[in-house]
Protein backbone atom coordinates (compact mmCIF):
# COMPACT_ATOMS: atom_id res chain seq x y z
CA UNK A 1 0.00 0.00 0.00
CA UNK A 2 1.48 3.12 -0.92
CA UNK A 3 1.83 6.31 1.25
CA UNK A 4 -1.26 8.11 0.26
CA UNK A 5 -3.64 4.96 1.06
CA UNK A 6 -2.16 4.10 4.49
CA UNK A 7 -3.02 7.96 5.24
CA UNK A 8 -6.25 7.70 4.00
CA UNK A 9 -7.02 4.06 5.79
CA UNK A 10 -5.31 5.40 9.05
CA UNK A 11 -7.90 8.77 8.61
CA UNK A 12 -10.84 6.33 7.80
CA UNK A 13 -10.05 4.96 11.44
CA UNK A 14 -9.60 7.45 13.23
CA UNK A 15 -12.58 9.52 12.08
CA UNK A 16 -14.47 6.24 12.60
CA UNK A 17 -13.61 6.21 16.09
CA UNK A 18 -13.49 9.85 17.26
CA UNK A 19 -15.98 11.59 14.46
CA UNK A 20 -14.09 14.94 12.66
CA UNK A 21 -14.23 17.27 15.53
CA UNK A 22 -12.48 15.43 17.88
CA UNK A 23 -9.97 13.52 15.52
CA UNK A 24 -6.74 15.64 15.06
CA UNK A 25 -4.34 15.33 12.01
CA UNK A 26 -1.74 14.42 14.65
CA UNK A 27 -3.97 10.94 15.65
CA UNK A 28 -4.05 10.32 11.53
CA UNK A 29 -0.69 10.95 11.10
CA UNK A 30 0.30 8.74 14.10
CA UNK A 31 -2.35 5.74 13.27
CA UNK A 32 -0.45 6.40 9.70
CA UNK A 33 2.93 6.11 11.53
CA UNK A 34 4.07 9.13 9.53
CA UNK A 35 5.04 12.44 10.67
CA UNK A 36 2.83 15.28 11.08
CA UNK A 37 4.44 17.14 8.31
CA UNK A 38 4.49 14.48 5.80
CA UNK A 39 0.69 14.58 6.23
CA UNK A 40 0.61 17.50 4.43
CA UNK A 41 2.56 16.04 1.38
CA UNK A 42 -0.84 14.48 0.62
CA UNK A 43 -3.83 16.57 2.25
CA UNK A 44 -4.30 19.87 2.85
CA UNK A 45 -6.19 20.09 5.52
CA UNK A 46 -8.23 17.61 7.64
CA UNK A 47 -10.87 19.02 5.85
CA UNK A 48 -9.64 17.54 2.25
CA UNK A 49 -9.01 14.28 4.19
CA UNK A 50 -12.34 13.63 5.42
CA UNK A 51 -14.20 14.70 2.42
CA UNK A 52 -12.14 12.03 0.69
CA UNK A 53 -12.71 9.49 3.68
CA UNK A 54 -16.44 10.48 3.60
CA UNK A 55 -17.14 9.95 0.02
CA UNK A 56 -15.46 6.35 0.30
CA UNK A 57 -17.61 5.42 3.06
CA UNK A 58 -20.70 7.24 1.62
CA UNK A 59 -20.26 4.94 -1.43
CA UNK A 60 -19.39 1.65 0.61
CA UNK A 61 -22.86 2.05 2.59
CA UNK A 62 -24.95 3.41 -0.29
CA UNK A 63 -24.06 0.36 -2.12
CA UNK A 64 -24.65 -1.92 0.60
CA UNK A 65 -28.08 -0.39 0.73
CA UNK A 66 -28.67 -0.75 -3.34
CA UNK A 67 -27.81 -4.43 -2.33
CA UNK A 68 -30.76 -4.46 0.44
CA UNK A 69 -33.31 -2.74 -1.19
CA UNK A 70 -35.71 -5.17 -3.11
CA UNK A 71 -36.21 -2.50 -6.32
CA UNK A 72 -38.83 -4.91 -7.55
CA UNK A 73 -41.20 -4.49 -4.86
CA UNK A 74 -44.57 -2.12 -4.62
CA UNK A 75 -43.59 1.62 -4.60
CA UNK A 76 -44.12 2.28 -1.13
CA UNK A 77 -42.64 -0.89 -0.07
CA UNK A 78 -39.37 0.48 -1.76
CA UNK A 79 -39.63 3.66 -0.29
CA UNK A 80 -39.85 1.89 3.76
CA UNK A 81 -37.08 -0.37 2.61
CA UNK A 82 -34.88 2.06 1.55
CA UNK A 83 -35.63 4.27 4.69
CA UNK A 84 -35.33 1.53 7.01
CA UNK A 85 -31.80 0.54 5.71
CA UNK A 86 -30.70 3.99 5.32
CA UNK A 87 -31.69 4.65 8.80
CA UNK A 88 -29.38 1.22 10.23
CA UNK A 89 -26.89 1.57 8.24
CA UNK A 90 -26.20 5.15 8.44
CA UNK A 91 -26.97 6.13 12.16
CA UNK A 92 -24.55 4.54 13.60
CA UNK A 93 -21.19 5.14 11.38
CA UNK A 94 -19.84 7.91 13.14
CA UNK A 95 -18.42 9.26 9.81
CA UNK A 96 -21.75 9.31 7.76
CA UNK A 97 -22.95 11.20 10.57
CA UNK A 98 -21.06 13.97 10.46
CA UNK A 99 -23.39 15.25 7.25
CA UNK A 100 -25.51 16.71 10.11
CA UNK A 101 -23.09 18.40 12.07
CA UNK A 102 -21.61 21.91 12.15
CA UNK A 103 -18.29 22.30 11.09
CA UNK A 104 -17.87 19.66 8.29
CA UNK A 105 -21.22 19.83 7.13
CA UNK A 106 -21.39 22.51 4.45
CA UNK A 107 -18.46 20.89 3.04
CA UNK A 108 -20.24 18.09 2.45
CA UNK A 109 -23.09 19.22 1.35
CA UNK A 110 -21.04 21.50 -1.08
CA UNK A 111 -19.84 18.90 -3.03
CA UNK A 112 -22.25 16.59 -3.65
CA UNK A 113 -24.64 19.63 -4.70
CA UNK A 114 -22.21 20.53 -7.35
CA UNK A 115 -22.33 18.79 -10.83
CA UNK A 116 -19.45 16.70 -10.12
CA UNK A 117 -20.24 15.41 -6.91
CA UNK A 118 -24.01 14.43 -7.86
CA UNK A 119 -22.02 12.54 -11.43
CA UNK A 120 -19.61 10.97 -9.20
CA UNK A 121 -22.70 9.86 -6.64
CA UNK A 122 -23.28 6.24 -7.97
CA UNK A 123 -26.06 6.14 -4.99
CA UNK A 124 -27.58 9.17 -6.96
CA UNK A 125 -27.62 8.08 -10.17
CA UNK A 126 -28.75 4.73 -9.56
CA UNK A 127 -32.08 6.12 -8.20
CA UNK A 128 -32.32 8.55 -10.69
CA UNK A 129 -31.94 5.45 -13.39
CA UNK A 130 -33.75 2.90 -11.62
CA UNK A 131 -36.57 5.86 -10.83
CA UNK A 132 -36.66 6.51 -14.61
CA UNK A 133 -37.18 2.88 -16.14
CA UNK A 134 -39.69 2.29 -13.20
CA UNK A 135 -41.84 5.15 -14.67
CA UNK A 136 -41.18 3.86 -18.11
CA UNK A 137 -42.30 0.54 -17.14
CA UNK A 138 -46.14 1.61 -15.62
CA UNK A 139 -46.29 3.48 -19.00
CA UNK A 140 -45.93 7.25 -18.34
CA UNK A 141 -44.84 9.37 -21.29
CA UNK A 142 -41.59 11.02 -21.63
CA UNK A 143 -43.09 14.42 -20.83
CA UNK A 144 -44.73 13.25 -17.58
CA UNK A 145 -41.59 11.56 -16.30
CA UNK A 146 -39.16 14.51 -16.81
CA UNK A 147 -41.89 16.60 -15.31
CA UNK A 148 -41.38 13.80 -12.11
CA UNK A 149 -37.96 12.95 -11.87
CA UNK A 150 -38.24 17.70 -11.36
CA UNK A 151 -39.94 17.12 -8.00
CA UNK A 152 -37.16 14.19 -7.15
CA UNK A 153 -34.39 17.12 -7.94
CA UNK A 154 -36.65 18.84 -5.57
CA UNK A 155 -36.47 16.64 -3.08
CA UNK A 156 -32.33 16.03 -4.22
CA UNK A 157 -32.04 19.38 -3.08
CA UNK A 158 -34.21 19.35 0.34
CA UNK A 159 -31.78 16.89 1.35
CA UNK A 160 -28.77 18.56 0.32
CA UNK A 161 -29.65 21.92 2.13
CA UNK A 162 -31.99 20.62 5.18
CA UNK A 163 -30.07 18.81 8.28
CA UNK A 164 -31.89 16.93 10.99
CA UNK A 165 -30.54 19.95 13.56
CA UNK A 166 -32.01 22.67 11.39
CA UNK A 167 -35.61 20.97 10.98
CA UNK A 168 -36.40 18.38 13.92
CA UNK A 169 -37.75 15.67 12.95
CA UNK A 170 -36.14 15.86 9.77
CA UNK A 171 -35.29 12.28 8.45
CA UNK A 172 -38.87 10.82 9.29
CA UNK A 173 -40.81 13.78 7.16
CA UNK A 174 -38.49 12.93 4.43
CA UNK A 175 -39.64 9.58 4.30
CA UNK A 176 -43.21 10.78 4.96
CA UNK A 177 -42.80 13.16 1.69
CA UNK A 178 -41.48 10.54 -0.37
CA UNK A 179 -43.43 8.04 0.46
CA UNK A 180 -46.60 10.02 -0.34
CA UNK A 181 -44.74 11.93 -3.32
CA UNK A 182 -44.41 8.21 -4.62
CA UNK A 183 -47.91 6.72 -3.44
CA UNK A 184 -49.44 8.89 -5.33
CA UNK A 185 -47.42 8.57 -8.46
CA UNK A 186 -48.10 4.98 -8.68
CA UNK A 187 -51.98 4.94 -7.47
CA UNK A 188 -54.19 3.58 -10.19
Amino acid sequence: MDKKNELLAAAREVFAEKGYKAAGISDIAKRSRMAVGSFYKYYESKEAIFLEVYVAENSRIREGIMQRVDWRGEPETIVEQLFAVTFELISPNKILAEWNKPGISQILHDYYNQDSGRASNAFHQFLIQTFSQRLQEEGFSQEKIAEIMKVYDLIFYIDMHVTEQEFSGYFDSLETLVKYFVKGIFSK
